[in-house]
């Protein structure tokens, strides 16, 4: 059956991002001292956890419960109790005001493009008068490499279990959707016990295209700001500064 971050994907996503380090990590805390701060799309708590770490008020949401499991399990192994909760961007309601919302490592582009002005105007409706709104997208590719079968992309060993991921790719260049479809299979025993499989349609943006999609929902001023090797050494990625 078809999940969305259900268990065996989880479980592969911990194994190399399990919390946030290094430039990226310091960049989002660099906005976030003595702010309240609201992380929509926390999934395991890459971002949260290491927040927390450093005395940040802060809370999350997610849609998936397989990661929201993972994220609470993770803080209680460091004497933390992450406040997160089950909900989806385009329906989240509070009545908190927040200083600072982040959406980091492009999970925004994640929004279908139908639910995209409601999502924004659900953050906006949250921010304090004088808060920040952080995001990261998926940028426009330069190009594709089109994977039209299934083809083995990662294989792990966790606790006795073999967990191999397969990936197919498609861009729709006309949508500007990048679709992935990912397959995870549980093997033990030399058996297999599970599968899981999903679909992972990235909306991807030019920056031009998302600063003009973010004045149209009304935010005034945006900053784009550069961060270099902030997944690591020769990665660089865009985040959105913005204000209301």
């Amino acid at each position: 059956m078809k999940e969305y971050y259900g268990a065996l994907c989880t479980k592969v996503y911990e194994s190399d991002k399990s919390v946030a380090n290094n430039k990226e990590l310091d960049f989002y805390l660099s906005f976030a001292n003595g702010k309240k701060v609201l992380e929509p799309m926390c999934g395991n708590g890459r971002m949260l956890i290491p927040f927390m770490q450093k005395g940040i008020d802060i809370e999350g949401f997610d849609m998936s419960e397989e990661m929201l499991k993972m994220c609470m399990e993770k803080g209680k192994k460091l004497d933390l109790e992450p406040i997160v909760s089950k909900q989806r961007i385009e329906d989240f309601i509070s009545e908190e005001k927040y200083d600072l919302v982040m959406i980091p490592i492009g999970s925004f582009s994640l929004v279908p493009e139908t639910l995209v002005d409601r999502s924004l105007q659900n953050m906006k409706s949250v921010l304090a008068s004088d808060g920040k709104l952080l995001i990261t997208i998926v940028t426009t590719p330069d190009e594709v490499e089109e994977i039209p079968e299934w083809l083995k992309t990662n294989e792990l060993v966790i606790d006795e279990e073999l967990i191999k991921e397969y990936r197919k790719v498609h861009y729709k260049e006309d949508e500007k959707v990048l679709f992935i479809q990912l397959k995870y299979e549980s093997i033990v025993d030399e058996q297999l016990v599970k599968t899981e499989l999903m679909d992972f349609p990235i909306r991807v943006y030019g920056l031009g295209e998302f600063e003009d999609l973010l004045k149209r929902n009304g935010f005034k001023d945006v900053v784009i700001h550069t961060v270099k090797d902030g997944y690591g050494e020769g990665n660089v990625f865009q985040v959105f500064e913005i204000s209301i």
